[in-house]
């Protein structure tokens, strides 16, 4: 619940900002939440073959992984250490709501008080991705009642009677939402060597730490990563851009709109 304020209080803020500036963007940017939903939901509709090759592969991978829960969750409990334990709950983090969501703000507030468009750009763009990737991965939770493996009955889905919100274990809330940005921030600074390499290295590593904690099944880690990304991608082809580009006929600078 207190997520859910922060991010209302995050929009009403946002919307006060771009109000000062620009009406049109705001408007633009709102009604792309729905245009890149329903992008997401009828893209099948559009496949072509190398499309329906790809997310066959991605069924048999998910697929593959959760014939192997298990054993993988014995292999990475066997190898698990203070060490790993100290080094993952570091990563953890970075999937974590109350300190992703504060940084979000402070990003789309410090870009427009720094009258920095690509900072501000940045900071909406990964928002929208936040709250579409995790608004899907939380009705998966509780629609697919999946107990976590600590609790050591198994990697079934619908593993106890009626609905409880106790059973959340699929998808992963940490790695949707780590990979929800990082193909946001990677495509914004890809002109920089390290970025996109770096937020790819967190994301994974705040994935595993999932399966370390014992929070998770291999599964549920894939399937959040893959929502996550997906959010992202989609909201990189369908969000308008807010940027400066030079127009010598105004001699200074005007706003651009792009999807």
């Amino acid at each position: 619940m207190k997520s859910i304020w922060c991010l209302l209080v995050i929009l009403l803020s946002a919307s006060m900002l771009i109000a000062e500036q620009d009406t049109a963007y705001l408007s633009a940017y709102l009604e792309s939440y729905p245009h890149t939903v329903l992008k997401g939901a009828s893209a099948p509709l559009k496949w072509q073959a190398k499309d329906w090759i790809l997310a066959s592969g991605v069924v048999a991978a998910g697929c593959a992984l959760y014939i192997a829960d298990e054993e993988i969750r014995d292999m990475s409990q066997r190898n698990r250490s203070p060490f790993t334990d100290d080094l993952m709950t570091g990563f953890k983090q970075f999937g974590e709501g109350k300190y992703i969501i504060p940084v979000m703000g402070l990003t789309i507030l410090g870009g427009h008080l720094a009258d920095h468009p690509k900072t501000f750009d940045t900071g909406m763009l990964c928002l929208k991705s936040f709250i579409i990737a995790n608004s899907a991965t939380q009705v998966l939770k509780f629609a697919t009642q999946r107990q976590r493996p600590i609790s050591n009955n198994g990697n079934n889905f619908w593993n106890g009677e009626g609905f409880t919100r106790r059973r959340d274990s699929f998808p992963s809330g940490h790695t949707t939402i780590v990979w929800s940005l990082a193909p946001v921030i990677a495509d914004q600074y890809k002109d920089s060597p390290l970025v996109p390499p770096l937020v790819y290295t967190i994301a994974g590593l705040t994935s595993y730490s999932r399966i370390n904690d014992d929070k998770h099944w291999a599964t549920d880690v894939f399937a959040g990563a893959v929502i996550g990304y997906l959010s992202a991608k989609l909201t990189l082809s369908g969000t308008p851009r807010l940027q400066f580009y030079p127009d010598p006929r105004l001699k200074g600078l005007a706003f651009q709109y792009g999807f």
